[in-house]
């Protein structure tokens, strides 16, 4: 599998909402989803890469059934969402190979590399790996409930905010604080450099894809 370095995908992920917002028709949003799913397929996720075209296709589907209703409530609520959602199908693209590749150690030690403030680097890695261990956490939670025969409906809000809410809002405090403590363990408020196991230099194919990506949309834009 070819390794890219974090910071590329990061870089893609600022300079992506930046082209499509920008950019003048949807051929900007089609090339972002295109170079996402090139990537996607780069670390061998073809089940996630059909998932996300499958997402992207229904989208697309739905903003012309929404077109085609012509209610004007209608149209500018469920549009306008279904639109941004769209257009941002790529940056979640590549925030999912960010969250589900990588670990915290490689994101540190890639962001290192561009000396940014260590509370910057701090944050930055605590929101990327609180996702999918969050995800875990309210996945854990549900199997406990369903072990205690305990079902959910939305039409009990009281028993959906007393078993799920609470317990979910209260591992989220949790898991952030004790990912911090682990951050910091580590040595990220050390002044003395900190030496790393991984290797994150940026390598050729990394300024292969960068290169690529801009020309590709600066032609377009020419």
């Amino acid at each position: 599998m070819l390794k890219i370095n974090p910071l590329t995908l990061i870089t893609l992920n600022i300079f992506f909402p930046v082209i499509i917002f920008l950019g003048k028709g949807n051929i900007f949003q089609v090339g972002c989803f295109v170079i996402a799913t090139v990537l996607v397929l780069m670390f061998r996720k073809i089940k996630t890469c059909i998932y996300f075209i499958l997402i992207y296709s229904v989208l697309l589907l739905a903003m012309k059934i929404v077109d085609a209703i012509k209610i004007e409530f209608f149209t500018i609520f469920f549009g306008t969402s279904l639109y941004i959602v769209f257009r941002m199908l790529p940056v979640v693209m590549i925030s999912w190979l960010l969250v589900s590749v990588y670990t915290s150690n490689e994101l540190l030690s890639s962001l290192e590399k561009i000396h940014l403030p260590k509370k910057i680097m701090l944050s930055v890695t605590v929101v990327i790996r609180f996702f999918p261990t969050y995800r875990s956490e309210i996945r854990m939670i549900k199997e406990s409930l369903k072990m205690r025969n305990i079902r959910l409906s939305f039409f009990q809000p009281i028993q959906y905010l007393e078993f799920l809410l609470v317990p979910v809002l209260i591992r989220a405090t949790m898991i952030a604080e004790e990912m911090t403590a682990n951050a910091i363990t580590k040595g990220i408020e050390s002044p003395v450099k900190r030496s790393s196991y991984y290797k994150t230099n940026m390598s050729l194919l990394d300024y292969i894809i960068l290169f690529s990506v801009t020309i590709f949309f600066l032609s377009i834009l020419v």
